[in-house]
């Protein structure tokens, strides 16, 4: 479960990541338009693919305990942010219901490590 919450969230945030710090038009419906507000939240989705990035790399080199610690930290916050959309932005966005299905997908891992 570990490794799935770390790959999805490369493959989700790596894209919007560098589409957004493209100024893609793409992102406007969803995102908004290319503010710095926008961009930071860009940079805030990079963080969270190379948090991942690492997470993957000390899971293939047998450090299973760091990659589990930094989950502890990464996922939780992660939670907490993504579950604060959902008041602040409403269900009819599908960037809200992504990050419901990455909230529950990232607890379900928390569980999978007590």
């Amino acid at each position: 479960m570990l490794t799935l919450s770390f790959v999805i969230n490369i493959l989700i945030v790596a894209p919007l990541t560098w589409l957004m710090l493209r100024g893609a038009v793409a992102m406007d419906a969803s995102f908004g338009p290319d503010t710095d507000a926008r961009r930071i939240l860009a940079c805030l989705y990079g963080t969270i693919g190379v948090a991942s990035g690492v997470g993957l790399w000390l899971l293939a080199s047998g450090q299973a305990n760091l990659a589990e610690a930094l989950a502890w930290t990464l996922l939780p916050m992660q939670i907490v942010y993504k579950l604060g959309t959902w008041p602040a932005v409403g269900f009819q966005s599908p960037v809200v219901r992504t990050n419901l299905g990455v909230v529950v997908l990232h607890s379900a891992t928390l569980v999978t490590l007590l």
